[in-house]
């Protein structure tokens, strides 16, 4: 079993060096100038000081399309006078053996409640993990210090439940039963992922962040290029475009960065769920080179709109690569060959939807492949 767990190691990492040496420099002529300014290796969560944010309003000044601000992303953290699930459910309740969980609307503040029916801690919610639309979990302060709720809430059955990660067992005391204490480090992760602007100088600021993943969080704080578009140095326009990066660099370094890359689940515990993690199942799609942009996240989703739902939208993304009959002439952009069953839904059957169960969800399995009626996960 050893042996076998190191030949896998070991195939990996071949894997990842194989992608790393033959990945292309995507920037070339005007773009090199840019390798000059403080943004040009910027990545997600990184913490950048001496530069400002100056916020999307200023952004969608002139970039008009502002349909960024109403995606999944630009609500990934959300404050209690925007969290659309309790105003659509101002009360939802759940039970762990003795322990009694309320989560209320109350005016505007949202109230996180456990009680064992002789003493109660109640603390109002500070933020809230995600839009609503697969889960959501909260963050309250405790006697100084942050905590993750024991409970979430879950869209596919409308209610609290477990959040994910968190112990199942009955709690040793009303303390115990709020939650988790969320240490420094993840709270800098968790807020560098879900906001921007979360992190200065290697620290949190909460009273500073702008809720969700809006323009500055993908392309860098944008002072410096106000300030570069107003003097008309357009050869040094002082923002990050992830365009440039090649398809290896945009999903596991880039969008990987949250999305959980290749690299980052070696380092988790063996036996994790790896389904929802995107970026790392995409690598894993067997004869998908890693480095083909057509393979890359944006292809097939655009970070300024609305992620598309319907399996017939990604079509042409397969075709891109694969024919669509046996007696198509190949080209040398279109070799792959054509599916023998269909050329339409594709993703139904390659990238199928598949139950997670703490999530109350089918998530959309991103490792391309053959999966037979009889498969599991």
């Amino acid at each position: 079993m050893k042996s076998i767990k190191l030949i896998l190691i070991i195939s990996t990492l071949a894997l990842l060096a194989f992608a790393f040496c033959f990945k292309p420099d995507p920037l070339s002529g005007q773009e090199r100038v840019q390798k000059s300014d403080l943004l040009a290796n910027w990545r997600p969560m990184q913490d950048v000081s001496g530069i400002s944010y100056v916020g999307s309003d200023k952004c969608i000044q002139c970039h008009e399309n502002a349909a960024q601000l109403s995606t999944s992303m630009a609500h990934a953290l959300l404050t209690p006078t925007h969290n659309k699930v309790l105003n659509e459910q101002p009360l939802l309740t759940f039970r762990n053996g003795d322990y009694f969980y309320e989560l209320k609307r109350q005016g505007e503040v949202d109230l996180y409640t456990v009680t064992d029916g002789k003493n109660t801690i109640s603390e109002p919610v500070m933020f809230s993990f995600g839009e609503g639309r697969i889960s959501q979990a909260y963050i309250f302060r405790h006697n100084g210090l942050l905590y993750e709720s024991r409970i979430s809430f879950y869209r596919g059955i409308k209610g609290l439940d477990f959040t994910v990660a968190q112990t199942h067992e009955i709690p040793t005391s009303l303390e115990n039963a709020l939650g988790r204490e969320v240490s420094a480090k993840e709270q800098q992760n968790c807020f560098g992922c879900h906001a921007t602007a979360a992190v200065s100088n290697g620290k949190l600021q909460l009273d500073r962040l702008t809720p969700g993943v809006n323009c500055e969080a993908c392309h860098g704080p944008g002072e410096k290029h106000i300030t570069a578009v107003k003097a008309k140095e357009f050869k040094n326009l002082q923002i990050f475009n992830p365009g440039n990066l090649s398809s290896f660099e945009l999903t596991q370094e880039f969008c990987g960065s949250c999305h959980v890359s290749f690299d980052k689940v070696l380092s988790m515990p063996e036996g994790t769920d790896t389904l929802r993690f995107q970026p790392y199942r995409l690598f894993n799609s067997k004869g998908h080179s890693p480095n083909d942009s057509r393979l890359s996240c944006v292809a097939c989703h655009d970070p300024h709109e609305k992620v598309e739902h319907e399996p017939a939208y990604f079509d042409s993304k397969c075709t891109a690569c694969h024919l669509t009959s046996p007696k198509e002439a190949k080209t040398s952009l279109r070799m792959a060959p054509a599916c023998p069953v269909s050329t339409q839904k594709c993703v139904t059957c390659h990238m199928p939807k598949t139950d997670v169960p703490d999530m109350h969800f089918k998530f959309t399995d991103h490792q391309i492949q053959i999966v037979k009626s009889t498969s599991s996960h």
